[in-house]
């Protein structure tokens, strides 16, 4: 019962009544047949009266159990997954899901945990990103993975527009140092012609 479908309880739950109270009819319908024929009609009818109400008991006792089993697991995983939307829809990462049986709920916890995973993981890549933090590889989980695929064109644009700044940056240094190696050289070629002059004027 444990592990059984959703769909299998619940078609076991509403049938289970329905099959006793058939058989209670039928063995009714035997039971005023066989007092007709009896020695003791009195005794015969009490006895078949108390089988069916035993029969009956029993069908409401199990109806019951198996309504009471079918509501609960519903309401415990309808539950964990309503506070868990609400827990996403605040921004929060910090969920839990937890797969009690290997039902549809099971199944759905599962598809639920990956979701919840896929977002825990977009979380952590965005918050690399804002720390600054342009190496990281997004993996977006499909083709049809919308924010996956735009985080990664984000990360990847921005690292090439930095690339770019950092190579421009390095050939300006580059030039910043051609320029003074050319402007020291141009002070020395001044200071010697300003020597040369200078001599050939006292002489």
């Amino acid at each position: 019962m444990k592990d059984m479908k959703m769909k299998t309880k619940t078609i076991l739950g509403f049938a289970t009544p329905v099959v006793l109270n058939i058989i209670n009819v039928i063995l009714g319908n035997m039971a005023a047949r066989g007092a007709m024929r009896a020695d003791n009609v009195e005794r015969y009818l009490r006895n078949s009266n108390i089988f069916t109400d035993v029969v009956a008991f029993i069908s409401c006792i199990i109806t019951i159990i198996l309504a009471r089993a079918i509501i609960h697991a519903i309401d415990k995983n309808v539950g964990q997954f309503y506070e868990a939307a609400k827990v996403i829809a605040q921004g929060r990462v910090d969920v839990n899901i937890v797969k009690y049986h290997d039902d549809e709920f099971g199944a759905l916890a599962d598809e639920y945990t990956k979701v919840v995973e896929n977002i825990k993981y977009q979380s952590q890549v965005a918050e690399e990103v804002s720390n600054g933090n342009l190496t990281i590889t997004v993996n977006p989980k499909s083709s049809e993975d919308i924010l996956g695929n735009s985080m990664k064109k984000l990360v990847e644009d921005n690292l090439h527009v930095l690339s770019n700044i950092s190579e421009v940056g390095s050939q300006v240094t580059i030039s910043a140092s051609q320029v003074a190696s050319a402007s020291q050289a141009l002070a020395q070629g001044s200071t010697e012609q300003a020597s040369a002059i200078e001599d050939y004027s006292i002489h």
